[in-house]
């Protein structure tokens, strides 16, 4: 009881200061913002803020980013509206000045940035950031993993070396038998009834893998090595058999890219940025490593650093470009590229570019970030920030599914697909067979043609 009657004691205590902290944190605040009509630069880009435009003119903001500031202005009482920057830019430092919304903010035509504002060094001299409402890393989009091609499939259930290794010993237990078989012949001639070619030992030992209804005559010195080679064959196709069926029913997809180094070691994917953003900057500052050589690729290749995002998806899928954003926004690029088109086209690498914060941003030494910090660290206690990020973001669909665990549907039918290494095999004997028939046609009349020219002759 006495342990209860303390905690009551407590909260309330707590409760109490903290009350008395926010009423006297209200009235240094009041002041400072209420009354007052902030011009916030922003860019549009989902689910961070979702922009709607009449015309030239902003009729609507959503996003979560948006419930943030709503929420400040509604608890402090200060009105706002939304500016777009004329190029387009977040802010970088170009030609020795800094563009975009960084630039606007520097020079005093705005009063804050609200979007998705990456936290960086050079941008954090000249500006203040606020505690980052987000955390999401720069990832990479990319065109959607693709089927791995069951030409080879009748390979594929052994590595190459598994089936060296198999030719090989095939080899060598015929040559074995042959030498086995001679030497037997040689010392008792008379009672020997085995085979003594090499070609007739190397065919019944294939025949028992690929079709076991050869019958040879064997000594009983050589039955032994038979039987062991037979026990090799049964586990061999035992195996072979059952890793082939998972493998036409549970087929792997292969995607181009999972890497940051894969992506710099690719040469049939390409990175692809937005221009005048923290991600070119940041690969063009890379002095070492996978994104120093993706910077120099992108510094290279002028034309994928990208001055619109309009078709984005469409570069990405049909010119082989990873184009390197937010991992939120990818998300959300992926689900309205599958209501247009409904199909997957695109998916998200599984090792992310780099880690990437969002902030709001204020003119430097601004009295507002000690307030703005205070707030955005309260909803994130609250559980704010997660709900309305989580809030705007589509609901997970089937291009959504983590490559690792993609597979074909229970009720999917084999196709002539799963079965093209079947049938190049098959088209393979078939023109070997056609070739040699010829040949010996062609072997056969020319051995006639000179046998009647002989008999001419005589």
């Amino acid at each position: 009881m006495l342990i209860y009657s303390w905690a009551i004691f407590t909260l309330c205590s707590c409760a109490f200061q903290d009350g008395m902290a926010s009423s006297t944190s209200n009235k240094v605040k009041k002041p400072i913002i209420g009354g007052r009509h902030f011009i916030i630069g922003t860019i549009h880009i989902s689910p961070y803020i979702i922009i709607e435009h009449v015309g030239t003119r902003i009729s609507h903001v959503n996003g979560h980013v948006h419930k943030i500031i709503e929420w400040m202005a509604e608890r402090f009482d200060f009105t706002f509206e939304y500016v777009e920057p004329l190029d387009g830019a977040y802010g970088a430092f170009v030609n020795g000045s800094w563009n975009g919304l960084v630039g606007s903010l520097i020079r005093g035509e705005i009063d804050m940035v609200a979007t998705a504002l990456s936290i960086t060094y050079p941008r954090s001299k000249y500006v203040d950031f606020t505690v980052a409402f987000s955390d999401d890393p720069i990832s990479l989009l990319i065109p959607y993993p693709r089927l791995d091609t069951t030409i080879s499939g009748i390979v594929k259930p052994f590595q190459y070396e598994v089936w060296i290794g198999i030719i090989l010993s095939l080899l060598i237990v015929a040559v074995a038998l042959w030498l086995i078989s001679r030497f037997q012949l040689n010392i008792n001639p008379q009672s020997f009834h085995g085979e003594t070619g090499l070609f007739p030992h190397f065919w019944f030992l294939f025949r028992v893998v690929a079709n076991p209804n050869g019958v040879i005559n064997f000594t009983l010195a050589t039955r032994l090595v038979v039987a062991t080679w037979c026990l090799m064959a049964v586990v061999f196709v035992n195996s072979y058999t059952g890793i082939l069926v998972s493998y036409l029913m549970a087929p792997k997809f292969l995607p181009l890219i999972t890497t940051v180094q894969s992506l710099a070691d690719s040469r049939e994917v390409s990175i692809a940025v937005a221009k005048h953003t923290s991600v070119e900057a940041a690969l063009f500052a890379a002095t070492s490593g996978p994104l120093a050589k993706i910077g120099a690729h992108l510094r290279a290749h002028p034309e994928n650093r990208l001055t619109s995002l309009e078709n984005v998806e469409d570069k990405v899928f049909y010119d082989r470009k990873a184009f390197a954003h937010e991992e939120t926004t990818l998300i959300v690029r992926i689900s309205n590229d599958l209501k247009s088109s409904q199909q997957c086209r695109l998916a998200i690498a599984k090792e992310p570019l780099f880690p990437d914060l969002h902030a709001v941003a204020l003119p430097k030494s601004s009295p507002l970030t000690s307030i703005f910090n205070y707030e955005i660290e309260w909803l994130r206690q609250m559980g704010l920030l997660n709900y309305w990020r989580t809030s705007f973001l589509p609901k997970p669909n089937r291009c959504s599914v983590p490559v690792s665990s993609l597979r074909s549907t229970p009720n999917q039918r084999l196709t002539l697909n799963y079965l093209s290494s079947a049938f190049l095999l098959y088209f393979v004997g078939v023109a070997i067979s056609i070739w040699t028939f010829v040949f010996e046609l062609i072997s056969r009349k020319y051995r006639n043609f000179m046998q009647m020219k002989d008999e001419a002759k005589k």
